[in-house]
């Protein structure tokens, strides 16, 4: 007869850390398939068919940790530590860190002299990278996406946006959209901020976030 479990151990409750770890072993193959796709591509890019679906896969994996990002921002229960931080050198920071060859094009207008913003600059760089990912999940080479930042009585507003048609409501946008808006959401609230959104026809799809 197998013996019971003790009370201890069935009623242990899983690891805050378990989440972070999960990703970090996904993370792991993710890396190692993206790896493949870019020797395959040395290999063969001059076959445009082959190019395609490699390129392809190589999205696919930073799609897969663009969801991953958005979970672990989700769940990540520390409180935030604002600081005085320079939101166009966050910005500038992680589009070189994040950047690869096969992102749609990103036109990038930033209002001179912007003023700092209270942020904690770890949860800043996740709202940044999760929607950019989203983003770069929306635009095409016809619709780029566009990321503008201004200075506001409030603080600063961060939108980002790009006129690809057919979106009639969030619901229809790609899997993950739903989880980058509430992550970026969760973020703005626990600064003092908001984020709202629009998705539109013909119009296309806005993302306007506000930090104090």
């Amino acid at each position: 007869m197998t013996p019971a479990l003790t009370s201890d151990r069935a009623s242990a409750a899983p690891s805050e850390n378990v989440l972070p770890m999960l990703a970090h072993e996904i993370r792991q193959p993710l890396g190692a398939i993206e790896a493949l796709a870019y020797y395959m591509a040395l290999l063969h890019g001059k076959d445009a068919k082959q190019r395609e679906q490699l390129t392809r896969i190589q999205r696919l994996v930073e799609y897969s940790n663009w969801i991953l990002s958005s979970s672990l921002a989700l769940a990540d229960p520390r409180p935030v530590a604002p600081i005085a931080a320079d939101l166009e050198e966050l910005i500038l920071h992680v589009m070189s860190v994040r950047s690869v060859p096969t992102d749609p094009p990103l036109n990038l207008v930033l209002a001179p002299d912007l003023p700092l913003v209270r942020l904690d600059p770890a949860f800043g760089r996740v709202l940044i990278e999760t929607l950019l990912g989203l983003f770069r999940q929306l635009a095409t080479p016809a619709h780029p996406a566009t990321l503008r930042a201004a200075a506001t009585a409030g603080g600063v507003e961060l939108e980002l946006s790009t006129a690809a048609p057919g979106y009639r409501s969030t619901g229809a946008l790609p899997p993950g959209s739903g989880l980058s808006l509430d992550c970026a959401g969760r973020i703005a609230a626990m600064h003092g901020g908001s984020v709202d959104y629009s998705v539109d026809p013909l119009s296309g799809i806005r993302v306007r976030v506000m930090l104090p």
